[in-house]
């Protein structure tokens, strides 16, 4: 069992659906009336290395009616001690349960704001570039570590990539040119370490190509240029300068594995790929139901999952009904965050923002801002917290 918590919701299959008429509203199953029965439909079984696991499959009815905007009914408290990075010109700490604002120190003012790249053991900090559709200005690259109150100048670089080692960063630098014009020179990559030490030599990556993350086996690529093949990632050996192996539908990647969601048929199941062992595992999906994005948490056991419900459920402006969803990554079993549904335009940030295992979500609904904060091993009630629009919601960053 997943920590717990599958005594909740979990991945639906079946006919049972959610209800209709989404209108940016969160609906808290616990809080009205007719919350379906939940029914065991399969209980998963293990599977050993180089096969794929089945995972714990329920099924849940929705509740039978709309709660008002926003989140509703039994909730708990956000922990007085967890705060979330605040972006724009003067980064700040901030404290969702108290309200409580830190500075951070050593990162000068910047008209245009900051640009957080959640790293192991932190985030590394870049100046927004102020040109636009460009790459290439070199701007001054800063590690802060989780819960530090300095962050700390490492180098300078065009973008910054997570490395397969805590605290540790690949900063590239591309010659400055529009982004339509990417396929001309290769960008030349460096690792670095939180103190801004350098780590071996520098590397020369393909042309037209970028660092998504650092791995153990080599370095996991994506093009530069958009094109309609952008979720396609490709695992390179920086050594022999050749391409271990090609993922596509890409959704999430961390140093020691990519989960994907290839071109598929009737379901489309996330796979995740373990990288060290070469061990997959599977996680099932509703036929219609389709990933969107995912993001590992920090120690890589769990997988948050955007799934989008395409059985017709939509929200203000044509937005689709969506669930979040975690998934173990080692058996592919996977829960539903306990009774949260949502128009996918009302979530604005999905992450793990901390060393601990707790996922972030931060909802915009029409009258209000909330943080929804939920710990997969305890299982339990979502934490949410009230964001006032005076204290920059729109600023938090969230992984």
């Amino acid at each position: 069992m997943l920590g717990g918590a599958a005594v909740e919701d979990i991945i639906s299959q079946g006919d049972d659906r959610p209800p209709a008429g989404w209108r940016r509203r969160l609906l808290v199953a616990a809080a009205v009336a007719a919350v379906g029965t939940l029914v065991v439909v399969e209980h998963a079984s293990g599977g050993h290395s180089g096969q794929r696991s089945s995972p714990i499959r329920l099924r849940v009815e929705g509740p039978a009616q709309l709660p008002p905007s926003g989140i509703v009914g039994k909730t708990a408290s956000w922990a007085l001690d967890a705060r979330l990075p605040r972006a724009g010109a003067h980064p700040d700490w901030f404290w969702p349960a108290l309200g409580r604002v830190a500075p951070i120190l050593g990162l000068p003012s910047d008209r245009f704001g900051y640009v957080f790249t959640r790293v192991d053991g932190g985030w590394a900090i870049q100046p927004r570039a102020g040109c636009g559709d460009c790459t290439g200005p070199l701007t001054p690259v800063f590690y802060l570590a989780d819960r530090a109150q300095r962050a700390i100048m490492v180098g300078s670089a065009s973008v910054v990539a997570p490395a397969a080692v805590k605290g540790h960063m690949w900063l590239t630098t591309y010659p400055p040119r529009l982004a339509s014009d990417l396929d001309r020179t290769p960008g030349v990559a460096q690792q670095f370490n939180g103190s801004g030490g350098k780590i071996g030599g520098p590397v020369t990556l393909p042309t037209g190509y970028g660092i998504t993350q650092g791995t153990p086996r080599g370095l996991l690529l994506q093009a530069l240029r958009l094109t309609g093949d952008v979720s396609a990632v490709r695992l390179w050996n920086p050594a022999t300068a050749k391409v271990l192996r090609r993922f596509d539908g890409v959704v999430a990647v961390n140093a020691a594995a990519v989960a994907y969601a290839p071109p598929c048929g009737v379901t489309c199941p996330v796979h995740v790929f373990n990288l060290t062992s070469g061990r997959e595992v599977t996680i099932m999906m509703r036929p219609t139901d389709t990933v969107t994005s995912g993001v590992f948490s920090p120690d890589g056991r769990f997988l948050a999952l955007q799934v989008s419900r395409g059985n017709g459920e939509i929200g203000d402006g044509g937005a689709s009904a969506i669930q979040i969803e975690v998934a173990s990554a080692a058996t592919g079993r996977a829960v539903v965050v306990p009774h949260l549904f949502v128009s996918g335009d009302a979530l604005a940030g999905l992450g793990w923002p901390g060393s601990r295992d707790d996922l972030v979500a931060e909802f915009r609904f029409d009258a209000a801002v909330q943080m929804a904060s939920w710990d997969p091993v305890a299982g339990g009630t979502v934490a949410v917290a009230n964001i006032k629009p005076a204290q920059d919601p729109a600023a938090l960053v969230v992984g």
